[in-house]
């Protein structure tokens, strides 16, 4: 099994967040996030299971969209931060102004849905 150092290797881009594959097995998925500041993923949720985001450099915040639509409530992130969105609830991660690297971890295959 090969080793993935998620600042070392580090792939930001400036049109969009990027996502590398860092450990993907049949059950589990865990990703490195790259956000450049003020980039945000988008919203998303995960329909069949929890994704986990576990900052590993800079800061910002998860969004978590609650049961009254447009409301969201905002969890701040920083180094070390551990911040959980549940299964089957809209997200966006967003970079603050140093940008971010966070890990996130999900139970594998993933199901993601795209607010359009």
């Amino acid at each position: 099994m090969q080793s993935v150092n998620l600042i070392s290797d580090a792939r930001f881009t400036d049109d969009k967040p990027n996502t590398l594959h860092a450990v993907k097995t049949d059950q589990l998925l865990v990703e490195g996030v790259y956000l450049k500041p003020g980039q945000r993923t988008g919203w998303r949720k995960i329909a069949d299971g929890d994704r986990a985001f576990v900052c590993v450099q800079g800061e910002g915040e998860l969004v978590l969209e609650t049961a009254a639509v447009g409301n969201e409530l905002r969890i701040p992130l920083a180094t070390g931060a551990v911040a959980l969105a549940p299964r089957a609830i809209f997200h966006d991660l967003v970079a603050g102004p140093g940008g971010m690297v966070c890990s996130a971890l999900s139970r594998f295959p993933v199901r993601v849905v795209e607010k359009g």
